[in-house]
């Protein structure tokens, strides 16, 4: 189990450190990319064919179309994130994962555990409990804040928040599914199965207050830094309830879609209430 754990942290380092030592890369391959035939005609088919809707989105949302455009992207992410957590979620209604997937990795866990580990994962796993997510938004939003002399992160991060801990809520009771038995968890936890609460929530801060934190600090490496710390914090916690046996492989990856959807879509809202602004302030005065 060490060894498992040990390469997979190991490689998903190496893959984070390689994005951030090849920042040109990933800029050359954009340039081709929209250099290529595909590229150009599929922009030409989308500003012929969506050049109007878009324009008048973007009249109806009060942004500019560039903004408009950007908020279609972040809805269609939304809805992708939301299809991975309804298709989970048919799979655990209809029993398809329990016997071929969560059962099996569950008990796979509760036979290869290690001592060292587990008693660090019972320290990491509380990194997701309620109070202590409310602490992190709380002092990121706040130092955000103070940055940007603002109080819309702190508005935003309290409400993602408190909205994705009602949506966890209702889904939790909507599916209603037990935990895993009790033999196979190191310790004790209430409530319904599905989804992670703990993996819900973790995801939901990592990706809203890295993109948050995104918009103070600046340069690829750092940006890349960023996002590595806040997924790998919060794919540590949703590891953890797994190898704890309080959750299925399934709840946990629920609960990540779930609390990434939910986290993009208050960026979106905070994305359009930024481009409104911009756009007002940057329109002539009336008369």
């Amino acid at each position: 189990m060490t060894a498992l754990v040990v390469a997979a942290l190991l490689i998903w380092s190496l893959v984070f450190i390689w994005v951030a030592r090849h920042q040109g890369f990933f800029v050359a391959a954009l340039t081709r990319l929209r250099e290529t035939g595909l590229a150009v005609a599929v922009r030409t088919w989308a500003i012929r064919h969506l050049g109007a809707p878009l324009t008048r989105l973007a009249q109806w949302l009060s942004v500019d179309v560039t903004a408009a455009l950007g908020l279609v992207s972040g809805i269609v992410v939304v809805a992708l994130l939301a299809a991975g957590f309804t298709e989970l979620l048919d799979d655990v209604l209809e029993g398809e994962l329990d016997t071929y997937v969560d059962q099996p990795v569950g008990q796979w866990f509760a036979a290869n555990r290690d001592a060292w580990l587990t008693g660090v994962m019972k320290v990491l796993t509380h990194v997701g409990d309620p109070l202590s997510l409310v602490a992190i938004v709380v002092s990121v939003s706040a130092w955000v804040c103070w940055r940007i002399r603002s109080w819309a992160p702190a508005l935003l991060g309290l409400s993602g928040l408190i909205g994705v801990g009602v949506v966890l809520v209702v889904a939790k009771w909507m599916v209603g599914r037990n935990r895993p038995p009790s033999w196979t968890a190191v310790i004790v936890e209430d409530g319904f199965s599905f989804p992670s609460g703990h993996a819900t929530g973790g995801f939901a801060v990592a990706v809203l207050l890295a993109w948050m934190a995104g918009s103070v600090i600046r340069g690829w490496t750092a940006r890349v830094k960023l996002w590595a710390f806040a997924l790998t914090a919060a794919g540590v916690v949703a590891f953890s309830r797994v190898y704890l046996g309080v959750h299925y492989v399934s709840d946990v990856a629920a609960g990540a879609f779930l609390g990434a959807a939910w986290a993009v879509g208050v960026i979106v809202v905070g994305e359009w209430w930024t481009s409104r602004r911009r756009s007002a302030l940057a329109a002539p005065p009336a008369g």
